[in-house]
């Protein structure tokens, strides 16, 4: 199987004028002191034959765990800061979620509502995503502008990020991972592993099975027992560290 065929391509638009805005308007905010409004929201999915959680965050904050209950639990987080308090509470208004179940999958996603005439929210706008779920159900996630967390999942995982912090502990079955600006730490994987990142600084630790990747304008550092796994990694201008060993 090719690693584009398990792994969908997104086109990104060009990130240099967005990553310098939000790095300037962020070191505007640390030099003030922030009023913090935050909306939270829980919601307990109890159907056993639920098969996929999809998730899409945008500047989220994303942890996935897994429990031995045949439900999925999700809380979700919703902040805006700002110096002003009330400037918070309005720019908290234009932030929306969604968390409903269709069929066996249930769909969680986070977005911002701005109309014609509102003006552009002047907050710092999260989200934070808390999920539980059964280990053996699968799970899809794009995320931009966060971190990424997940462990202990069995089944069939997918991830697209951009701009994030990627950290995998105990997975096991098949791992799809495209990822662009960022670092992606993999830890203690049995399984399939198929990955494609650009300018991301990759470590693999301890995994076990089959390994497929392509890296590029990054970083790629492998620290496991070469006689438990089967590498195959291709590299374009990409700092190979302790050793690892990939094509070039």
């Amino acid at each position: 199987m090719k690693i584009s065929d398990f792994v969908t391509k997104r086109r990104y638009p060009p990130p240099q004028k967005l990553t310098l805005w939000l790095f300037l308007f962020s070191q505007t905010l640390v030099a003030q002191t922030l009023q913090v409004v935050t909306k939270s929201i829980e919601k307990t999915f109890a159907d056993p034959k639920i098969s996929k959680v999809q998730l899409w965050g945008e500047r989220s904050d994303i942890d996935i765990n897994t429990w031995q209950r045949q439900e999925i639990k999700v809380v979700i987080e919703l902040t805006a800061k700002h110096p002003d308090r009330s400037t918070a509470e309005k720019d908290l208004e234009v932030m929306h979620y969604t968390a409903n179940q269709s069929g066996k999958e249930v769909l969680i996603h986070n977005y911002v509502v701005v109309t014609k005439n509102q003006p552009k929210p002047l907050s710092n706008l999260k989200a934070r995503f808390v999920v539980y779920m059964p280990p053996h159900c699968n799970i899809e996630i794009q995320n931009t502008f966060g971190k990424t967390t997940l462990k202990g999942l069995q089944a069939q995982t997918q991830l697209q990020t951009e701009f994030c912090t990627v950290e995998l502990t105990e997975i096991r079955g098949r791992l799809g991972i495209r990822t662009q600006f960022g670092s992606l730490k993999v830890n203690d994987f049995q399984g399939t592993l198929q990955f494609v990142s650009e300018r991301t600084d990759v470590l693999l630790d301890q995994i076990k099975g089959e390994c497929k990747g392509k890296t590029q304008f990054g970083s790629l550092d492998i620290q496991t027992d070469k006689s438990q796994v089967k590498l195959s990694i291709e590299t374009k201008e990409t700092e190979l560290r302790n050793g690892a060993v990939a094509k070039q």
